[in-house]
């Protein structure tokens, strides 16, 4: 059975992006099968988990690193690799509710801050594999690996460093 790679890309963002596509083309000369996943941003996060095969790849950045966490926690595969894990969860409410406010509305900016608090992310308690990234540039970030000279984004230098993991 051939390994499958999953992608899951920062919020706002698609996996139509150059970057996630330079991303998918790197893990295909790894050869794996490449399953491209597009959340839908004004859905709550803890909504976007789904069922992957034992063989699967998950790799998620910032909010996509956040669906990727929620998909180890209920399903055993492979490796989940969380790229800039977004701390947003640990912010208080109303800055959540802020934040997105102006792009969703108030109405689902609650509702996406209320699901975001109740994540609670621990990495000990995942059966599932799991390495964390962030980029050496990112302020606050604690991570198995920091991406030299990168900040928050997927950048040649992240792909990269990915590709040392997969």
């Amino acid at each position: 059975m051939k390994n499958i790679a999953y992608i899951i890309p920062g919020y706002g963002e698609n996996c139509n992006l150059k970057r996630y596509q330079a991303l998918s083309s790197m893990l295909k000369t790894k050869g794996y099968t490449v399953k491209p996943v597009n959340p839908d941003w004004k859905k709550p996060l803890s909504k976007q988990s789904f069922r992957v095969p034992k063989n699967a790849l998950v790799i998620g950045f910032s909010f996509g690193a956040i669906i990727a966490y929620l998909i180890a926690e209920k399903y055993t595969f492979t490796k989940a690799i969380l790229a800039s894990l977004s701390p947003l969860n640990t912010y208080p409410k109303k800055t959540i509710i802020k934040y997105f406010s102006k792009e969703i509305g108030q109405k689902k900016a609650i509702v996406y801050a209320t699901d975001l608090k109740k994540i609670k992310i621990s990495l000990k308690n995942l059966s599932t594999p799991t390495i964390t990234l962030a980029g050496e540039l990112e302020k606050g970030m604690s991570a198995d690996f920091l991406v030299p000279k990168t900040n928050h984004m997927m950048t040649k230098t992240y792909i990269n460093a990915i590709a040392k993991l997969v």
